[in-house]
């Protein structure tokens, strides 16, 4: 939620004039040639280039009256201006009066302002909050917290109440959003709620997952994602967040003994880089520790790391496994390393749905997400075999490979792991590999009315719905009803009624829980459902996201086999009015909006946009009629 407009401080006036001048404004080449920027010294000037082609200029500013800095960067290959960044350096509450970023824009060619960030440090000069500006920088549109506590631990999470023993895994990466439910769930907790894991980066027990390496204003969310997968292939597994030491690497030592401390078995390790001497206090340290399992990823520099090492993928450490991303037939993925030598595994990790920083279901690639496949597989097999170490649980992952052969010797030294959660994995159970019908029923118009409701008059036509509910996708069987029962009414305007409901509950592989033309196609296919039907899945992958879809005849040509469907994703607000315009819009076969915002059809629900007008329901039983989505009352 945006606050309140306020009138911009000095870096974002500074910084917002800085950005116009390099697009040649009236104050800006003074002398004919270099941009200037009021209050601002150059004090230093240097080439942008990129894979030794020069593509723009760096400019550096010392503010006179205050000791700040300012960067300017202007992107312009061949002298034509594409892009502008700004970025602005204050003390930011720092006692030894250390420059920090608090400001940056992104601008187009014409200087149009992208994106706007900020930067909030507190009292001892740490980031606390990262705020979203308006484009004229006064504004927040969002903000949100850098670092933030982790959730306590809520009743019935105790260890003691948890039920099952659960296999700890550290995961060691960025950190992970442990503000997200289905993370805060699953963290390894002490008996007081503390959680097991560190930020060995920030040095505290808030492992959030941030990398600013690059940037802080726009942080690489990795641990996240990685996370995310390990614990849907592993669903005896408790999270053990540690964020990595990247200020510095002889942290690592630390970090090994506090997971040995706790009893951690696996580690799994989605990260490394060129250089060998940032690895050396990690592998004296794992070496020191021969019972505990190092899963590391190999990389996706798409080379041999035999001859090109990758660390700490490359050390050869007796009780690491190093797992790359494999296509298909068995050999590297496209960008992924290989090494008959440093690479144990190759296991499928190409378009994994994984569940991102935000919250919502994305598909990612690479090494990073076969390391993660194979922990999973680790903490199933331990959980059944609480006993084995690092050895046994090696030698038990690497016998379930098929030994390569032909010209696939010379990408691992063990083979191919075709897909490590397709059969019974020591405590777990294979995942759904097919659609399976669990239930099916029926309402009836009855179960549609609620109390002092009566029947609609003037009914003419009927409408006959199938829903399907995809299991675990985060709809509940109530709040179906509920919108079914509230959007009845909605429709009833138009002369229609529904008498009756098939409700198909489904189980499937977890990217059938998701909308995508393919998957969806799939889906269909094999449930062939009469229609129309409406499905309700867990989140949407489709290049333009939308919280609730139709399908109707019309916008099919690409996809017949969805035609007269819908998908409504749990994200969708307002349930009820949210189905009903849906509908309407596969019924009537139109994607058109009105601008009412009372109407039904308006853009964006308000919650109370529930009528129709006389023109929108005589196409609506002109055309559902038609296609046969409408029977009518004789």
């Amino acid at each position: 939620m945006a606050d309140d407009p306020q009138p911009p401080g000095l870096p974002e006036t500074r910084l917002l004039a800085a950005v116009q001048a390099a697009c040649g404004g009236e104050e800006v080449h003074a002398d004919g040639s270099e941009i200037v920027v009021p209050g601002g010294t150059l004090v230093e000037k240097s080439p942008l280039v990129v894979r030794g082609r020069e593509i723009g200029l760096r400019r550096r500013f010392a503010m006179t009256d205050s000791g700040d800095q300012m960067l300017l960067e202007t992107i312009e290959p061949g002298g034509l201006l594409r892009r502008v960044r700004g970025e602005y350096r204050s003390p930011a509450g720092s006692a030894d009066q250390i420059l920090s970023p608090i400001l940056t824009i992104v601008a187009d060619g014409r200087c149009r302002v992208q994106v706007a960030r900020r930067l909030i440090y507190d009292a001892d000069g740490k980031a606390e909050y990262l705020e979203q500006l308006t484009p004229g920088l006064d504004a927040v549109e969002t903000r949100e917290a850098v670092n933030p506590p982790v959730p306590a631990m809520l009743a019935g999470e105790e260890p003691e109440a948890r039920g099952a023993p659960r296999v700890a895994i550290a995961v060691v990466d960025a950190g992970v959003n442990y503000l997200l439910p289905m993370i805060a769930e699953r963290l390894a907790r002490h008996a007081n709620g503390e959680i097991l894991g560190f930020d060995y980066w920030d040095l505290d027990r808030r492992p959030f997952d941030a990398n600013p390496v690059r940037s802080p204003f726009f942080p690489q969310r990795h641990g996240t994602q990685t996370a995310s997968l390990l614990l849907r292939e592993a669903p005896v597994a408790q999270l053990v967040p540690y964020r990595y030491p990247r200020p510095d690497m002889m942290r690592m030592a630390d970090l090994i003994e506090d997971a040995a401390t706790d009893g951690v078995v696996i580690l799994n390790m989605s990260l490394g880089s060129n250089r060998a001497e940032e690895w050396q206090a990690f592998e004296k340290a794992a070496a020191a520790h021969p019972e505990m399992l190092f899963v590391v990823s190999a990389g996706n520099n798409g080379r041999d790391i035999d001859s090109q090492p990758v660390y700490p993928a490359a050390l050869g450490l007796e009780n690491m496994l190093v797992v790359s991303s494999a296509n298909a037939s068995g050999g590297p993925a496209p960008g992924s390393n290989w090494g008959r030598e440093s690479v144990d595994l190759l296991v499928p990790a190409e378009e994994m749905l994984v569940t991102d920083f935000s919250g919502r279901s994305r598909l990612v690639s690479g090494s990073s997400y076969a390391a993660a496949r194979v922990s999973a597989l680790a903490a199933c097999l331990l959980e059944e075999n609480p006993d084995w170490r690092a050895e046994i649980l090696a030698a038990a992952i690497l016998e379930r490979a098929e030994a390569p052969a032909g010209d696939s010797r010379a990408y691992s030294t063990y083979g191919f792991l075709r897909d490590p959660s397709a059969r019974q994995r020591g405590a777990c159970a294979a995942m759904p590999r097919e659609v399976v019908e669990s239930a099916r029923f029926i309402w009836t118009g009855a179960d549609l009315v609620g109390e002092g409701e009566a029947a609609q008059s003037g009914v003419t036509h009927e409408l006959r719905p199938t829903l399907v509910i995809l299991e675990d996708a985060g709809w509940q069987m109530g709040a179906i009803r509920e919108a079914m029962a509230k959007a009845a009414p909605i429709l009833a305007q138009c002369g229609i009624v529904i008498p009756q409901i098939t409700v198909r509950v489904v189980e499937g592989p977890e990217r059938m829980k998701n909308f995508r033309n393919d998957w969806s196609t799939e889906l269909v296919a094999e449930l062939a459902p009469d229609r129309p039907a409406v499905f309700f899945v867990k989140d949407t992958l489709q290049e333009i996201p939308f919280d609730a879809e139709a399908i109707g005849r019309s916008n099919s040509r690409k996809r017949r086999q969805l035609a007269d469907t819908v998908w409504m994703t749990a994200a969708a607000q307002d349930h009820d009015i949210s189905l009903a315009h849906e509908l309407y819009h596969v019924v009537a076969d139109s994607g058109q909006h009105d601008p009412d915002p009372m109407n039904l059809m308006h853009e964006r629900s308000n919650g109370m946009n529930t009528t129709l007008r006389a023109s929108q329901c005589l196409r609506l039983i002109r055309v559902g009629e038609a296609l046969g989505n409408l029977t009518r009352i004789n």
